[in-house]
Protein backbone atom coordinates (compact mmCIF):
# COMPACT_ATOMS: atom_id res chain seq x y z
CA UNK A 1 0.00 0.00 0.00
CA UNK A 2 1.46 3.37 -1.05
CA UNK A 3 0.94 5.60 1.99
CA UNK A 4 1.43 8.81 -0.02
CA UNK A 5 -1.48 7.89 -2.28
CA UNK A 6 -3.48 6.73 0.77
CA UNK A 7 -2.81 10.09 2.45
CA UNK A 8 -4.02 11.95 -0.65
CA UNK A 9 -7.21 9.89 -0.64
CA UNK A 10 -7.62 10.61 3.07
CA UNK A 11 -7.23 14.36 2.50
CA UNK A 12 -10.26 14.35 0.20
CA UNK A 13 -12.32 12.61 2.89
CA UNK A 14 -11.14 15.12 5.50
CA UNK A 15 -12.37 18.06 3.43
CA UNK A 16 -15.78 16.42 3.01
CA UNK A 17 -16.10 15.57 6.71
CA UNK A 18 -15.20 19.09 7.76
CA UNK A 19 -17.81 20.44 5.37
CA UNK A 20 -20.35 18.25 7.21
CA UNK A 21 -19.38 19.88 10.52
CA UNK A 22 -17.25 17.10 11.97
CA UNK A 23 -14.12 17.92 13.94
CA UNK A 24 -11.32 16.23 12.01
CA UNK A 25 -7.55 16.27 12.53
CA UNK A 26 -5.04 16.75 9.75
CA UNK A 27 -3.39 13.59 8.43
CA UNK A 28 -1.23 12.28 11.27
CA UNK A 29 2.02 10.84 9.91
CA UNK A 30 4.45 8.49 11.59
CA UNK A 31 6.98 8.08 8.82
CA UNK A 32 9.40 6.08 10.96
CA UNK A 33 6.67 3.57 11.75
CA UNK A 34 5.31 3.66 8.19
CA UNK A 35 1.78 4.62 9.23
CA UNK A 36 -0.78 7.39 8.97
CA UNK A 37 -3.90 8.16 10.95
CA UNK A 38 -6.84 10.52 11.35
CA UNK A 39 -9.06 11.44 14.30
CA UNK A 40 -12.74 12.34 13.94
CA UNK A 41 -15.19 13.50 16.60
CA UNK A 42 -18.42 15.39 17.06
CA UNK A 43 -20.23 16.72 20.15
CA UNK A 44 -23.32 14.74 19.10
CA UNK A 45 -21.49 11.37 19.08
CA UNK A 46 -20.76 9.14 22.05
CA UNK A 47 -17.36 8.04 20.72
CA UNK A 48 -14.30 9.56 19.11
CA UNK A 49 -13.00 7.71 16.06
CA UNK A 50 -9.38 7.06 15.12
CA UNK A 51 -8.44 5.20 11.93
CA UNK A 52 -4.85 4.07 11.29
CA UNK A 53 -3.27 2.61 8.17
CA UNK A 54 0.10 0.87 7.95
CA UNK A 55 2.07 0.32 4.77
CA UNK A 56 1.49 -3.43 4.77
CA UNK A 57 -2.23 -2.85 4.34
CA UNK A 58 -3.04 -3.31 8.02
CA UNK A 59 -5.66 -0.93 9.36
CA UNK A 60 -6.90 -0.30 12.89
CA UNK A 61 -10.19 1.36 13.80
CA UNK A 62 -10.57 2.67 17.36
CA UNK A 63 -13.79 3.82 19.00
CA UNK A 64 -12.83 5.85 22.08
CA UNK A 65 -14.88 7.01 25.03
CA UNK A 66 -14.14 8.20 28.54
CA UNK A 67 -13.93 4.55 29.65
CA UNK A 68 -11.48 2.83 27.30
CA UNK A 69 -10.87 2.33 23.56
CA UNK A 70 -12.33 -0.52 21.56
CA UNK A 71 -10.18 -1.51 18.59
CA UNK A 72 -10.80 -3.52 15.42
CA UNK A 73 -8.32 -4.88 12.87
CA UNK A 74 -8.91 -4.76 9.12
CA UNK A 75 -7.01 -5.70 5.96
CA UNK A 76 -6.91 -3.04 3.24
CA UNK A 77 -5.84 -4.26 -0.19
CA UNK A 78 -6.43 -1.16 -2.35
CA UNK A 79 -7.08 2.58 -2.25
CA UNK A 80 -10.76 1.94 -2.94
CA UNK A 81 -10.87 -0.44 0.03
CA UNK A 82 -9.18 2.24 2.14
CA UNK A 83 -11.81 4.81 1.10
CA UNK A 84 -14.59 2.33 1.85
CA UNK A 85 -13.19 1.64 5.33
CA UNK A 86 -13.00 5.37 6.09
CA UNK A 87 -16.57 5.97 4.90
CA UNK A 88 -17.98 2.97 6.78
CA UNK A 89 -16.10 3.79 9.99
CA UNK A 90 -17.34 7.38 10.11
CA UNK A 91 -20.91 6.25 9.44
CA UNK A 92 -20.65 3.61 12.18
CA UNK A 93 -19.24 6.09 14.69
CA UNK A 94 -22.55 7.98 14.60
CA UNK A 95 -24.36 4.80 15.72
CA UNK A 96 -21.84 3.02 17.95
CA UNK A 97 -22.35 2.69 21.68
CA UNK A 98 -19.65 1.19 23.88
CA UNK A 99 -21.39 -1.31 26.15
CA UNK A 100 -20.22 -3.87 28.70
CA UNK A 101 -21.11 -7.35 27.44
CA UNK A 102 -20.64 -10.93 28.62
CA UNK A 103 -19.63 -13.72 26.24
CA UNK A 104 -22.00 -16.65 26.85
CA UNK A 105 -20.61 -19.02 24.22
CA UNK A 106 -18.41 -18.93 21.13
CA UNK A 107 -20.16 -21.90 19.52
CA UNK A 108 -23.70 -20.58 18.98
CA UNK A 109 -25.63 -21.53 15.83
CA UNK A 110 -29.09 -20.51 14.67
CA UNK A 111 -30.53 -23.94 13.92
CA UNK A 112 -29.70 -27.56 13.07
CA UNK A 113 -28.87 -26.67 9.47
CA UNK A 114 -26.52 -23.84 10.49
CA UNK A 115 -23.05 -25.36 11.00
CA UNK A 116 -21.07 -22.13 11.36
CA UNK A 117 -20.37 -21.03 14.92
CA UNK A 118 -20.90 -17.54 16.25
CA UNK A 119 -20.43 -15.61 19.47
CA UNK A 120 -23.45 -15.10 21.72
CA UNK A 121 -23.17 -11.98 23.88
CA UNK A 122 -25.31 -10.87 26.81
CA UNK A 123 -25.81 -7.09 26.64
CA UNK A 124 -27.60 -4.90 29.19
CA UNK A 125 -30.63 -4.60 26.88
CA UNK A 126 -30.60 -7.91 24.99
CA UNK A 127 -28.71 -10.65 23.17
CA UNK A 128 -26.24 -10.31 20.32
CA UNK A 129 -25.26 -13.21 18.04
CA UNK A 130 -22.36 -12.59 15.62
CA UNK A 131 -21.32 -15.21 13.07
CA UNK A 132 -17.62 -16.14 13.31
CA UNK A 133 -16.76 -18.12 10.18
CA UNK A 134 -15.58 -21.55 9.04
CA UNK A 135 -12.03 -21.32 10.42
CA UNK A 136 -13.23 -20.40 13.91
CA UNK A 137 -15.81 -23.20 13.73
CA UNK A 138 -13.06 -25.73 13.00
CA UNK A 139 -10.90 -24.38 15.84
CA UNK A 140 -13.86 -24.62 18.24
CA UNK A 141 -14.77 -28.15 17.19
CA UNK A 142 -12.72 -29.66 20.00
CA UNK A 143 -14.36 -27.63 22.76
CA UNK A 144 -16.53 -24.68 23.73
CA UNK A 145 -14.27 -21.95 22.40
CA UNK A 146 -14.57 -20.08 25.69
CA UNK A 147 -11.34 -19.14 27.43
CA UNK A 148 -10.50 -18.60 31.08
CA UNK A 149 -10.16 -14.84 30.54
CA UNK A 150 -12.68 -12.45 31.98
CA UNK A 151 -15.91 -13.07 30.01
CA UNK A 152 -16.90 -9.41 30.35
CA UNK A 153 -15.69 -7.05 27.66
CA UNK A 154 -16.37 -3.54 26.39
CA UNK A 155 -17.66 -3.84 22.81
CA UNK A 156 -18.59 -1.38 20.09
CA UNK A 157 -22.28 -2.13 19.64
CA UNK A 158 -23.89 -1.14 16.36
CA UNK A 159 -27.01 -3.17 15.60
CA UNK A 160 -27.35 -1.97 12.01
CA UNK A 161 -23.84 -3.13 11.05
CA UNK A 162 -24.26 -6.48 12.83
CA UNK A 163 -27.53 -7.31 11.05
CA UNK A 164 -26.21 -6.21 7.66
CA UNK A 165 -23.06 -8.34 7.95
CA UNK A 166 -24.80 -11.75 7.68
CA UNK A 167 -28.37 -13.13 7.69
CA UNK A 168 -27.66 -15.36 10.72
CA UNK A 169 -26.54 -12.46 12.91
CA UNK A 170 -29.12 -11.49 15.52
CA UNK A 171 -29.94 -8.59 17.81
CA UNK A 172 -32.67 -9.69 20.24
CA UNK A 173 -33.95 -7.05 22.65
CA UNK A 174 -35.32 -8.05 26.03
CA UNK A 175 -38.03 -5.41 25.72
CA UNK A 176 -39.35 -7.04 22.55
CA UNK A 177 -39.56 -10.60 23.92
CA UNK A 178 -43.05 -12.04 24.16
CA UNK A 179 -42.14 -15.52 25.39
CA UNK A 180 -39.07 -17.75 25.49
CA UNK A 181 -38.14 -21.40 26.04
CA UNK A 182 -34.79 -22.60 27.35
CA UNK A 183 -34.04 -26.27 26.82
CA UNK A 184 -31.10 -28.52 27.51
CA UNK A 185 -29.95 -31.94 26.34
CA UNK A 186 -26.98 -34.26 26.66
CA UNK A 187 -25.00 -32.47 23.96
CA UNK A 188 -27.02 -29.41 22.90
CA UNK A 189 -28.91 -26.65 24.67
CA UNK A 190 -30.86 -23.82 23.17
CA UNK A 191 -33.16 -20.84 23.37
CA UNK A 192 -36.30 -20.20 21.33
CA UNK A 193 -37.82 -16.74 21.46
CA UNK A 194 -41.10 -15.36 20.15
CA UNK A 195 -41.02 -11.57 19.92
CA UNK A 196 -44.07 -9.39 20.49
CA UNK A 197 -44.16 -8.65 16.74
CA UNK A 198 -44.35 -12.39 15.95
CA UNK A 199 -40.71 -12.83 14.91
CA UNK A 200 -39.12 -16.14 15.97
CA UNK A 201 -35.47 -16.67 16.95
CA UNK A 202 -33.66 -19.95 17.60
CA UNK A 203 -30.19 -20.31 19.14
CA UNK A 204 -28.25 -23.52 19.86
CA UNK A 205 -24.96 -24.20 21.66
CA UNK A 206 -23.13 -27.15 23.31
CA UNK A 207 -24.56 -28.11 26.69
CA UNK A 208 -21.18 -27.84 28.42
CA UNK A 209 -21.15 -24.07 27.88
CA UNK A 210 -22.70 -22.00 30.72
CA UNK A 211 -25.07 -20.08 28.43
CA UNK A 212 -28.27 -21.85 29.55
CA UNK A 213 -27.69 -21.17 33.25
CA UNK A 214 -26.69 -17.55 32.66
CA UNK A 215 -29.64 -16.90 30.38
CA UNK A 216 -32.07 -18.42 32.89
CA UNK A 217 -30.69 -16.11 35.60
CA UNK A 218 -31.15 -13.07 33.32
CA UNK A 219 -34.46 -13.93 31.66
CA UNK A 220 -36.47 -15.29 34.59
CA UNK A 221 -36.79 -11.91 36.37
CA UNK A 222 -37.72 -10.27 33.07
CA UNK A 223 -40.21 -12.80 31.68
CA UNK A 224 -41.50 -14.66 34.71
CA UNK A 225 -44.13 -17.19 33.62
CA UNK A 226 -43.44 -16.34 29.97
CA UNK A 227 -40.13 -18.22 30.26
CA UNK A 228 -40.22 -22.01 30.00
CA UNK A 229 -37.05 -23.60 31.35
Amino acid sequence: MDLNEAAARLESHIRAWRAEGLQVSDVLWSRDAGALAVQIESPSRQVQLTVELHGAGRARVFFLSAAEPVGERHRVSSLDAWSALLTQSVARASRVRLVQARLLTSTCTTGWLDWIHGELWLLPEGLLRIRSGLLTTLVNSGGSGLTTRDPYRLIAHDAETVLAAHPTNKVISFAGMGAARLHGGVTTSGLEVVMTDGTHHKLLWPSWDPARRLLRERLLPLLGARLTH
